[in-house]
């Protein structure tokens, strides 16, 4: 799997955007799986991702790893008027000619919930070599909130990238577009981006080992 291709996780706090109807979410989710069957190879490589971006006056940090045939994740969000935090452990599974299927648990906290809640998370992803570069697609859903996420990112060999997420859940919705520039083919980029429903520009680091 390429050092590009891996999940870049946006979690935005809900109090920034607008309430979505649930069947929304239902919706983007279902029409967001069809984009994996696009791809023909399991997005699967041990390795290790780390992302933080920032805007004003949000902060995003993810951090995520897969070892074998497990995978480990973590997000924190900060931003104007409190946090909110979550992680989630899954059993990975490479599925010949579709893809990777990650299913676990997941919790999840913020300072309006004041409580763990347990939930469980699912995970699609595909990577695709390509004549240019590569592809690489996913889409996640959490039942905590019904939190949904999806992306596709396309990348050359020269090191350049963009990202094209959708995310939101009971209480938030967001979409952002990104540009992403890794470092002498090392496992560091720089990135930026904007946020169309918060109409937030952001500037960001990744270091990804997968």
């Amino acid at each position: 799997m390429s050092k590009t291709g891996y999940t870049m996780q946006f979690r935005a706090h809900p109090s920034w955007y607008a309430r979505r109807n649930d069947n929304t979410t239902y919706t983007r989710l279902s029409l967001a799986i069809p984009l994996l069957c696009l791809a023909s190879s399991a997005a699967q490589a041990d390795g290790t991702f780390f992302q933080l971006d920032l805007g004003a006056p949000t902060a995003d940090a993810v951090l995520a790893a897969t070892r074998g045939k497990m995978s480990y994740g973590a997000n924190y969000s900060n931003y104007e008027s409190g946090w909110s935090a979550g992680i989630h452990v899954t059993r990975d599974f490479a599925i010949e000619d579709f893809g990777t299927l990650k299913i676990g648990p997941s919790l999840g906290t913020s300072d309006e919930v004041k409580r763990i809640k347990l939930g469980g998370k699912i995970i699609l992803e595909r990577y695709q070599p390509t004549n240019f570069g590569f592809l690489f697609l996913s889409a996640q859903y959490n039942t905590n909130e019904n939190d949904w996420f999806t992306l596709a990112q396309i990348g050359n060999a020269q090191g350049l990238s963009v990202d094209l997420t959708a995310g939101g859940s009971d209480n938030y919705s967001e979409q952002s577009v990104a540009v992403n520039y890794r470092l002498n083919g090392g496992p560091t980029s720089f990135r930026g981006g904007y946020r169309f429903d918060a109409k937030e520009v952001f500037i960001g680091v990744s270091v990804n080992t997968y």
